[in-house]
C-alpha cells in the first residue's frame, strides 16, 4: 500500500511519539520504585496521558486511541473503522 508525503510524516510523527511515550512511562517507573518520589511519578504519568490524547489522534475522526496499539501503514481507526494513512491528500 502505498501512502502519501503527508500520511508518511503523520507515521513518523506517531513512531516518535511511541518512543517518547515509552521513555515517559520508564521514567516515572524508576522515580516511583527508586526515588520513592510518587509526586513525580504521577506527574510524569498525567502529562503521558494528556500528550497521548492530543498528539495520538485518527486524521479523520479527531478522537484519540491507545498509544500502545501497533500503527502500520494499513492500520484502521477503532472508532471511525477508516484506515489511517488513507485519503489524507
Amino acid at each position: 500500500m502505498k501512502i502519501s508525503e503527508k500520511a508518511q510524516a503523520l507515521l513518523a510523527k506517531y513512531k516518535k511519539f511511541q518512543k517518547l511515550d515509552i521513555f515517559l512511562l520508564l521514567l516515572a517507573a524508576a522515580s516511583f520504585v527508586f526515588l520513592r518520589n510518587y509526586v513525580l511519578a504521577a506527574a510524569i504519568l498525567i502529562f503521558t496521558f494528556v500528550l497521548e490524547s492530543k498528539v495520538y489522534i485518527c486524521p479523520h475522526c479527531k478522537k484519540a486511541f491507545d498509544c500502545r496499539r501497533k500503527i502500520m501503514e494499513d492500520t484502521c481507526c477503532p472508532h471511525c473503522k477508516k484506515y489511517i494513512f488513507k485519503g489524507l491528500d
